[in-house]
């Protein structure tokens, strides 16, 4: 979604991150009969155009965050007054507390660094397995080097993947290729 919002303009998306804007509105200079009559409410200026134009983006961003919301959370964000409103619920809703992220990252970490291909399991099977293992780390803001990432699926394969292992822990390449380079390599 954030990607989504960006694309319509970094004001869209600006909405979400600053909260809606608000313009200033200051007194002005009532015409005279006003003030001959009693007074009355001071006037205020008006919303000037670039004003009008951030409110819009401010309620561009609450339609398309609204639209993009599942049915069953509707109601969870149906009091929110603004983009920057939704976006928190949504985010808290979905990510979580700064506590339950750090348990996730860390629960992430231990299933990357403790990856096993379980018996009789396929190549394919372990790769994908991995593949979402490494995917979930990114997700949750870890990228791991590829030589990194490489190694860890290598060891992760097993003592019948030993020679395999070995040709390729060989080849220099390592360092740069990709995981599913590394697949590839594996299955020829």
């Amino acid at each position: 979604m954030e990607r989504y919002l960006r694309r319509l303009g970094r004001d869209v998306w600006r909405s979400v991150e600053e909260g809606p804007h608000v313009p200033i509105r200051t007194p002005v200079q009532s015409d005279g009969a006003t003030a001959r009559l009693g007074g009355g409410q001071p006037v205020l200026n008006r919303p000037t155009k670039d004003d009008l134009n951030i409110m819009e983006n401010d309620a561009v961003a609450v339609y398309e965050i609204t639209c993009g919301v599942a049915p069953d959370n509707f109601d969870i964000i149906i009091n929110c007054k603004s983009a920057k409103e939704i976006w928190d619920v949504l985010k808290n809703l979905y990510e979580g507390s700064e506590e339950a992220q750090d348990k996730k990252l860390t629960t992430e970490l231990n299933e990357f660094n403790n990856f096993k291909a379980h018996t009789g399991e396929s190549l394919e099977d372990s790769f994908k397995r991995f593949n979402l293992i490494v995917t979930k780390l990114s997700n949750a803001g870890t990228i791991c080097s590829n030589h990194e990432t490489n190694l860890q699926f290598l060891y992760g394969l097993g003592r019948h993947w030993t020679t395999t292992k070995m040709i390729v822990q060989g080849d220099r390449k390592i360092h740069s290729m990709s995981l599913y380079k590394l697949y590839a390599e594996l299955q020829a």
